[in-house]
């Protein structure tokens, strides 16, 4: 595809979803830069062109113009996303040192990721949320510089790094206590997948994370009923999407929830099929620790409907 057309492109999708060109590219490139790409005078680099289309909401389409550095880069990015996707740590870091070893000096795209991968990796041997959740401010800030006001950055455009980072931070603030700060960042995240244009590979993946984020700090509140609509959501979206990375977890939020609520035979159904859902994922650890936690809290013995 010739760079007129990438330019043009852009620029139609732009007036189309009735976004400014300062909208499109704050934190990524000037508008000067923007306004060049969309009148095809300058060519962009492969990441530019793909957070920007992120931003507008479409998919990945224009791969076939990529160098081949560019697209060494994709490969290994492409698997650090997968791994961290399916809570697969192993042989993670190494994945990340070869990815940074592509990244060129000014490419704040690729750090932002990086850095932000460094630090998911921090916390799984350091559970320090109060460090966790500023040096994942600072990554932010990397191409949202005004600074960590939810409200101002939710009423932009995101990219699906920054996307992540919010979904990370909120997190982050539930361990601190934060917990108003963590609910405004994840309903606005999800007031902005129900009224933006989102790539569909990248909206059920990232959706359903941000429900059980969701689910899990209105557990905190003890809101029981709207905690099993939201798995719901999550568990529909998965199940038609073929996407089980968070099912199980879901599918137990909403059996936890359901027994609060007194409604026993289905929060039992629910324990049932999560206990299912993770033993024919593999995850013998997370079974386990789910037949403690009934044991534990409700006397219940899951392995006796086996």
């Amino acid at each position: 595809m010739a760079v007129y057309e990438i330019g043009n492109y852009i620029r139609d999708m732009r007036i189309e979803r009735g976004y400014s060109q300062e909208e499109l590219c704050f934190g990524i490139c000037s508008v000067g830069n923007l306004s060049k790409i969309e009148n095809g005078i300058r060519l962009p680099n492969r990441r530019t062109v793909e957070a920007i289309m992120q931003r507008l909401g479409c998919g990945d389409v224009f791969l076939q113009y990529s160098s081949k550095e560019e697209m060494k880069q994709v490969e290994i990015c492409s698997q650090i996303v997968q791994k961290i996707a399916n809570y697969e740590y192993e042989g993670l870091e190494e994945l990340v040192n070869r990815f940074e070893r592509t990244i060129t000096k000014g490419d704040i795209l690729n750090s932002q990721y990086c850095r932000f991968t460094r630090i998911i990796l921090k916390q799984r041997e350091d559970a320090d949320w109060e460090r966790g959740s500023r040096e994942l401010e600072a990554v932010l800030r990397m191409t949202k510089p005004n600074g960590i006001t939810m409200k101002g950055i939710l009423k932009g455009l995101l990219t699906y790094n920054e996307m992540a980072i919010l979904i990370n931070i909120a997190r982050d603030y539930r361990k601190l206590g934060k917990r108003e700060e963590a609910l405004e960042i994840l309903y606005g995240l999800k007031q902005y997948m129900d009224t933006h244009m989102i790539d569909h590979e990248e909206k059920v993946q990232k959706y359903p994370m941000i429900l059980f984020h969701l689910s899990n700090l209105l557990m905190d509140e003890k809101q029981y009923q709207e905690v099993v609509e939201l798995c719901d959501q999550g568990i529909s979206i998965s199940k038609e999407n073929n996407r089980f990375c968070l099912f199980s977890r879901l599918l137990i939020n909403r059996g936890i929830a359901l027994m609060e609520l007194q409604e026993k035979e289905q929060a039992r159904k629910s324990f049932l099929e999560g206990y299912c859902a993770f033993y024919a994922l593999g995850d013998k650890r997370q079974c386990k620790r789910l037949q403690i936690y009934l044991k534990e809290t409700w006397n219940y013995d899951i392995k006796n409907i086996l």
